[in-house]
């Protein structure tokens, strides 16, 4: 028995990985064109994260992990108090 032309006993044939490759090598270029900002974060609003000016059971703004000196938030719109906290609390690594 002999093989057959395009026959592959791996399961991937060489024509068809060739035919994908400007398809991947187009999707990679498109990938890296797209501007930073459509992947840009938005922030909570102070309503919506349940902000308040003082701390909370010992918890507040300069001991979270999302707080950025000397007033702001990864997460939350600016301005925070560094006493402040919201529900999006989360501890500072130890």
């Amino acid at each position: 028995m002999t093989d057959q032309p395009g026959a592959t006993k791996g399961g991937v044939c060489r024509r068809s990985l060739l035919k994908s490759v400007p398809m991947i090598a187009g999707a990679i270029i498109s990938a890296t064109a797209i501007p930073g900002s459509l992947f840009a974060q938005t922030k909570v609003s102070h309503e919506a994260s349940k902000y308040q000016d003082q701390p909370n059971n010992g918890q507040q703004c300069s001991t979270c992990a999302q707080f950025e000196p000397p007033s702001g938030c990864k997460t939350v719109e600016s301005p925070i108090s560094p006493n402040g906290w919201c529900q999006l609390y989360v501890a500072k690594p130890a």
